[in-house]
């Protein structure tokens, strides 16, 4: 099968008309593009990104569907279906979602809480609109663009908070639902690099889930690469994993390993390294939208976290 028949947004690079995340046609066209499930007015430091400037507050968006099926999201109801179906979805073109950030007094936009990495040509809109109006856009993702997508939307991307749950296939496979997907860890820390070196400030999460990614090895492994790649400034965000989903048999993590984990990002030379221990994801759990009554400045959600 040519490359031409395959679409090229994400590192699945799925035969057109095969979209793993349903979100696609059989052309590769990006189906509902301005329908967004999740809306919420939060702030910079919660998703976290916490060196690129004050606290400001952002407009946080999400839709629905995923590229992957991690066992433990905290966010399945968004991520996990193909339909969107029972969310309360509306649409909003750029040009109101702008508005409404204006009128709900934030700085920015963020595009979080399903992966926005399947929803590239509608983020590419709203961002380009935003950095118009003045506004930042953070972006919150699994990091598995392809080097193409990168491209598209970089140049409109002030901030990127970016996933690497492990240096190993295996762990993306039987965690993740990332079977078929080759050389899946190397082509996510390609995504990484790709956006820090187009410019956009970069900042790691890893996720640390009990006998999974938790070993000191991992560790070591990704605060080496984080130090070799981005630079030991770049901080990095170890966050706590609660018991979600499939994986809801398995206990948060420990304060112990948080802090090991932290030591040893430290220890290979890294001079931001952050353990959150009341944090697991930027997350939706109700999805909610402006009120039915048309109120556009009355935002809620309830995170899964608090």
């Amino acid at each position: 099968m040519s490359q031409n028949e395959r679409c090229s947004v994400c590192i699945r690079e799925c035969p057109l008309g095969q979209s793993f995340c349903q979100r696609r046609d059989d052309r590769g066209r990006l189906k509902y593009p301005n329908v967004f499930s999740a809306i919420y007015a939060d702030h910079l430091f919660d998703k976290p990104i916490v060196y690129l400037t004050k606290n400001i507050k952002v407009l946080s968006l999400g839709s629905w569907g995923c590229n992957l099926r991690c066992l433990g999201c905290q966010n399945a109801g968004l991520s996990w279906t193909t339909t969107g179906e029972g969310l309360g979805a509306r649409e909003l073109d750029a040009k109101a979602i702008v508005g409404l950030a204006a009128r709900s007094g934030c700085q920015g936009l963020c595009y979080t809480y399903n992966e926005p990495a399947i929803l590239l040509e509608a983020i590419v809109d709203i961002a380009r609109a935003a950095k118009q109006a003045g506004l930042l856009n953070i972006y919150i993702t699994n990091s598995t663009l392809t080097g193409v997508s990168v491209q598209q939307l970089a140049p409109f991307i002030d901030a990127v908070a970016a996933d690497i749950k492990s240096l190993e296939d295996g762990f993306y496979h039987l965690y993740c639902g990332a079977e078929g997907i080759s050389d899946v860890a190397q082509k996510i820390l390609s995504c990484i690099r790709l956006f820090h070196e187009a410019g956009c400030h970069v900042e790691v999460r890893t996720n640390v889930i009990p006998s999974a990614n938790d070993k000191d090895e991992n560790f070591r492994g990704i605060a080496d690469w984080i130090r070799t790649y981005l630079g030991e400034k770049t901080p990095w965000h170890i966050t706590r994993f609660f018991p979600a989903h499939r994986l809801s048999h398995v206990p948060a993590t420990s304060t112990q390993t948080m802090l090991k984990a932290q030591a040893i990002g430290l220890k290979a030379g890294l001079k931001h390294v952050h353990a959150h221990f009341n944090k697991g994801c930027d997350c939706a759990n109700e999805a909610s939208l402006i009120k039915a009554d048309g109120d556009e400045n009355h935002l809620s959600a309830k995170s899964c976290c608090e």
